[in-house]
């Protein structure tokens, strides 16, 4: 069993908000976007949380309406029946609980929602038991809730399995049975006098004493013979007398432990971990750490993985694609997410891979084509992401560009706070080449992330003329598969701008071929022009970013194609959509001839 989608409907701000859930997901989002809230609408629909209408009914309460979380679940043959539904192979559990009562719904039930759309069902169920256990972690989080021996918990669980290991279950049976002779044996000396001393005492009242010898139960040894502490130095102390990072990382390894231990007992209930930003009161080391841990809790049994997030390092060592990312935000309608769904990635990734196939064609003139294998495709475009790659996923405005000197050359200039005009929170996304441009603008766009597509034009620095043909050739075929992505419905593309030539050699300083020099030529040669009140090269970084700054916005561009700084370069807020499929133009490889000559997009005027 897993959990594929979450819909809340008038939830405190979620007013109508659907999350498509992976194993291992990922809320990302500013403070205040309402990501908690959703954490809660799930503990709201297992009975974790209980609803109170002063704190969970819309804000707004003119708007109406009723009040419900739904999840659908995967689940399989010998799961439906245990749970008691009859399903078709592929079809989702769907549940729904009502939390405001309707002619149609009690407030609190759960009802079976048919995959036809029909009437609601009433599934008569008291609790959400049947679809597994639930256990939330706040950021904020008291360790007693999860080692209490009387209450559910992570330890209580492992104590509970190992209970019922064989072995333990004959020892204890023999220690049951010589506490049973010894229970016989107190009460026919000492306690038997007790009870007639008593029973003396308590005739006026008509009242008799029983003194009970309890038996050597599983709750009387949780309760009262274990007892998790620390060892340190010699001495066991308390968890409580560590701190907070100690304590979040041990509620991390409990829940951890019991899950890996439920699977090794075969134990299959369902066990759903809601973790608010794990990373909190954990020194950077340790937040590695424990986000590998829970990625390896999600491959290792039947376990889902939901966090809330502020660190890009916790999605990079949690091995985190962006489809396992929702990001989370609040605009005047309440609380909005970009949660892409299954089929509405099915769908990009099968248009980047047409797309990728026609601009890598162009290193051979369209004569052959690599065709890249799916699951190839899927990683390469929902990128292994590591924490600089990452950090994009949690800007507002997202600079793309083609390489490793583009970001250090941005990297530099946010430093020194000469970014800030473009927006209070601008990330750079490097794609990995110009041949990858497309992969960047409709991942971005997925989920709704505006951005600006920077990069070089190849075919101006041609040694002969040969070779300026084959570069034409690729920039025009990266470019036409940048505009299909960029004229995609619901693109959040915001403009183009292609320099002529690397980002050195349009600065004017000394390109280095070593990829290892790149960082510190780059930087050295921005200090000293920073440095020295003669140099030209601050302006013509100042025109660049006033030309981005003007990209994000929809200001009018067009007199920075006039500045000598952008001579031949392309700047435009769209790109012309395509004039051929280049699916069909896929299919025709390899070609006889070379239609280098015959781009598939009107070309963009760069000059007025």
């Amino acid at each position: 069993m897993r959990p594929l989608r979450v819909a809340v409907r008038n939830v405190r701000g979620a007013l109508d908000v659907e999350l498509h859930l992976r194993p291992f997901g990922a809320l990302i989002g500013p403070n205040n976007a309402g990501k908690s809230t959703l954490m809660d609408a799930v503990l709201l629909f297992y009975g974790a949380l209980d609803w109170d209408e002063a704190r969970d009914l819309p804000w707004h309460a003119e708007l109406g309406g009723e009040s419900w979380v739904q999840i659908d679940y995967s689940v399989d043959a010998a799961e439906a029946k245990q749970i008691g539904v009859d399903l078709v192979d592929g079809e989702a559990l769907r549940i729904r609980r009502w939390f405001t009562k309707s002619s149609d719904h009690t407030a609190g039930a759960y009802y079976l929602i048919p995959p036809d759309g029909g009437e609601p069902q009433p599934t008569g169920w008291t609790s959400a038991a049947k679809l597994g256990q639930c256990v939330h972690i706040p950021a904020i989080s008291n360790m007693a809730e999860h080692t209490s021996l009387s209450a559910p918990s992570p330890l209580r669980d492992v104590l509970l399995l190992a209970f019922s290991e064989r072995h333990i279950e004959t020892m204890l049976m023999t220690a049951r049975a010589a506490l049973g002779t010894l229970s016989s044996a107190l009460q026919e000396g000492p306690i038997t006098d007790l009870e007639s001393d008593l029973d003396d005492a308590l005739m006026p009242w008509s009242l008799s004493a029983k003194v009970n010898v309890g038996e050597l139960s599983n709750e009387l040894i949780m309760r009262h013979l274990v007892e998790l502490r620390l060892h340190q130095e010699g001495t066991h102390r308390p968890l409580e007398t560590q701190g907070s990072g100690v304590q979040r990382a041990m509620i991390a390894a409990l829940i951890q432990a019991a899950a890996r231990l439920r699977a090794k007992a075969k134990e299959g209930t369902f066990r759903w971990i809601l973790f608010e930003e794990p990373e909190a009161f954990l020194h950077p080391s340790q937040v590695t750490r424990l986000a590998h841990d829970l990625h390896q809790l999600v491959a290792a049994g039947n376990t889902a993985v939901t966090i809330t997030t502020h660190n890009a390092s916790v999605l990079a060592a949690a091995e985190t694609s962006p489809e396992s990312i929702t990001r989370v935000h609040r605009s005047l309608h309440g609380i909005e997410v970009a949660s892409p769904s299954p089929d509405l990635l099915s769908k990009v990734l099968a248009d980047i891979h047409t797309r990728s196939a026609y601009a890598i064609g162009s290193r051979s003139c369209f004569k052959t084509a690599r065709q890249t294998a799916a699951d190839e495709e899927r990683n390469r475009v929902l990128y292994d992401l590591d924490a600089h790659r990452a950090a994009a996923f949690f800007a507002d405005r997202v600079i793309v560009v083609e390489g490793p000197s583009d970001v250090l050359f941005f990297e530099w200039l946010a430093r020194r706070g000469l970014l800030a005009d473009l927006g209070p929170n601008v990330g750079v996304l490097s794609a990995f080449g110009k041949f990858e441009l497309h992969r960047a603008t409709s991942t971005l766009s997925l989920f709704g992330i505006p951005h600006v597509v920077l990069w070089d034009e190849d075919a101006v620095m041609a040694a002969s003329q040969n070779d300026r043909k084959k570069r034409l050739c690729e920039d025009e075929s990266a470019l036409t598969a940048l505009a299909a992505s960029a004229n995609d419905p619901g693109s959040s593309f915001a403009g183009a701008v292609r320099l002529t030539g690397t980002i050195e050699r349009w600065l004017g300083i000394t390109e280095e071929k070593d990829n290892t020099w790149k960082a510190a030529n780059i930087g050295a040669s921005l200090s000293q022009a920073y440095a020295d009140p003669s140099s030209p090269l601050p302006a013509r970084v100042d025109s660049l970013l006033r030309v981005l700054a003007d990209l994000f916005v929809g200001r009018d561009i067009a007199s920075y194609r006039q500045l000598p700084d952008f001579q031949d370069a392309l700047i435009s807020q769209t790109l012309p959509a395509p004039h051929v499929d280049l699916a069909v133009e896929v299919a025709a490889f390899p070609r006889a001839t070379c239609s280098c000559a015959a781009p598939a997009w009107p070309p963009v005027v760069s000059s007025p």
